[in-house]
């Protein structure tokens, strides 16, 4: 197979399944790895591919979000191993936050019984779920304009509700997040509202696969210096990790 081809077969690969493996797509073609990255390394140049710890990711562009139902379905085993590490953190009594978001919703799903729980969400699914399993809790939702896209509520009731409390933990999903640029959303008014989220807690914990790290929005949230843990899984690039634990940010990878 000629070069291109297989840099075709790649793209392929990659529109549909969202990643690829290097060392899978090596051994398939019958080709070294070193040839597979060679060729990723040429797809990045063009911007068609984002290159990662092993492999690549489908690139979108700073302004493109995907619809809940699409991300609730793209890497959720990983988004289960993270909100179960995301879950053993709560403990009897706290006061915390589940952000909106596909990974949020799994925490929600899979936050074991503890005594005297206070969550804050701004997803009404989250609401519902942790009402259903869990209507001891206290659940408490900000209000807020409803986002078709993320199913997110934000806006200014939303930041009001979060600009005045106060919690322990703050459990947010990400867009994107890179060492130089930060945190960072594709809605301005979603960014704003995370800003707030971020600023109530004691200790802010962002949830995040392997597909958001590097990755750039449009509209900044915060430097990474806001956070204090990163949870992602085990296909992370293992370099931006390091990157972040040396400047302080704990990372648990899953």
């Amino acid at each position: 197979m000629l070069g291109e081809e297989r840099r075709e077969y790649i793209l392929n690969i990659i529109n549909k399944a969202g990643s690829v493996n290097a060392k899978e797509v090596a051994q398939f073609l019958g080709v070294s790895e070193a040839t597979i990255r060679r060729d990723l390394g040429k797809l990045a140049k063009k911007n068609l591919i984002k290159k990662t710890y092993g492999g690549a990711l489908k690139s979108y562009p700073v302004g493109q979000e995907m619809k809940f139902n699409i991300q609730k379905e793209l890497y959720a085993q990983e988004k289960r191993k993270i909100a179960l590490a995301a879950a053993k953190m709560i403990e009897d009594k706290d006061v915390i936050i589940i952000e909106s978001g596909t990974t949020g919703y799994q925490i929600a799903l899979n936050v074991s019984k503890k005594q005297e729980l206070t969550v804050f969400t701004n997803s009404c699914e989250i609401a519902a779920t942790l009402l259903t399993h869990h209507p001891d809790f206290c659940i408490i939702l900000s209000g807020g304009i409803l986002d078709n896209e993320t199913r997110s509520l934000i806006g200014p009731i939303a930041d009001n509700t979060f600009f005045n409390i106060n919690v322990d933990k703050a459990f947010i999903g990400i867009t994107g997040i890179d060492i130089r640029k930060g945190i960072t959303a594709v809605n301005p008014i979603e960014a704003n509202t995370k800003k707030n989220i971020i600023a109530s807690a004691k200790k802010v914990i962002a949830l995040a696969d392997h597909s958001k790290l590097g990755h750039i929005s449009v509209n900044f949230v915060s430097n990474i210096s806001a956070i204090d843990m990163l949870i992602t899984d085990s296909q992370a690039d293992k370099r931006f990790l390091d990157l972040l634990e040396k400047s302080g940010i704990s990372v648990i990878q899953e």
